[in-house]
């Protein structure tokens, strides 16, 4: 199964954001969109989770479903989307929170299966530390896992990520990485998460799509698409690449680097390691 964004195009009023964007993602495959702030990423992320509508082109599933035109309910069932951030402001523990995302599911009342779907998200991003506490008592960082265990919970063929370690501290951001590393292979789910930190894509995603002024410019494994010319063009940054542990790093370059050690030379021939996830989404 595979879902297909094929020439789409999103404006906000006459401005188009996303022009023309045509990418595809597998079962059990978790791809990063890169690109700097205003290319497109978020944009192209709410429009498969149907949160905006497309002027042109199309999204489908598993060789022809189109998203577009699901009913929430039923859309919600195939695909689940994590914002950069929300406020949880409301009157519900964390457990009831995440509950929310079971919520295509049952009718009045949850069942055990879907209690079980909520315990074993909570476990993976270890939110049962927190107990019961309300979401009112959470930092920006533990409401951020909430939302991802509620995306977790709803059991999705299609996991929609927009930048969901910007809040979290570097435990928590590589503990949310395998998460979705290990969801996306073990529960053969598409995965497409928007991201900022290039050694973070190359270390956890399978491929990379670069955006550029709303436009699809590189689309490959990490080690295969990234180059210093490419870079620069995306981002106006001058790096260097290398090699550590099997996977391709970035370097930015100053003016002050030059004078110091420089990365060994990055050699394109490897085949990345893939992440190691031994986390488990079943309960």
């Amino acid at each position: 199964m595979t879902l297909r964004i094929d020439s789409l195009v999103v404006g906000y009023g006459k401005r188009e954001v996303v022009k023309g964007a045509t990418l595809q993602v597998r079962k059990g495959e978790l791809v990063g969109l890169l690109g700097s702030n205003g290319s497109g990423k978020s944009t192209l992320i709410k429009t498969i989770a149907g949160i905006n509508r497309h002027t042109r082109g199309s999204i489908t599933w598993n060789g022809g479903t189109d998203l577009a035109a699901l009913p929430r309910r039923e859309l919600a069932k195939i695909v689940a989307y994590v914002p950069q951030s929300i406020g949880l402001s409301f009157a519900l523990d964390i457990k009831e929170a995440v509950l929310l995302g079971r919520t295509p599911y049952f009718g009045t009342r949850p069942r055990d299966d879907d209690w079980d779907h909520v315990e074993a998200a909570m476990r993976l991003l270890g939110l049962d530390e927190l107990g019961d506490r309300a979401v009112t008592e959470l930092s920006g960082g533990q409401g951020q896992r909430v939302l991802i265990a509620r995306a977790l919970a709803q059991d999705p063929e299609i996991l929609l990520l927009d930048e969901p370690t910007s809040a979290l501290d570097i435990r928590y951001q590589w503990q949310t990485l395998s998460v979705a590393r290990a969801v996306t292979r073990k529960n053969n789910v598409a995965g497409v998460i928007a991201i900022h930190d290039l050694n973070q894509a190359a270390r956890f995603t399978d491929r990379v799509v670069f955006l550029h002024d709303g436009e699809v410019i590189a689309d490959g494994p990490p080690a295969d698409v990234y180059s210093p010319e490419l870079i620069k063009r995306v981002y106006g940054v001058d790096v260097e690449l290398s090699a550590y542990k099997g996977f391709v790093q970035v370097h930015p370059l100053s003016e002050h680097a030059e004078h110091h050690h420089r990365p060994a030379p990055f050699a394109p021939a490897f085949t990345p390691r893939p992440a190691e996830g031994r986390l488990e989404l079943q309960a």
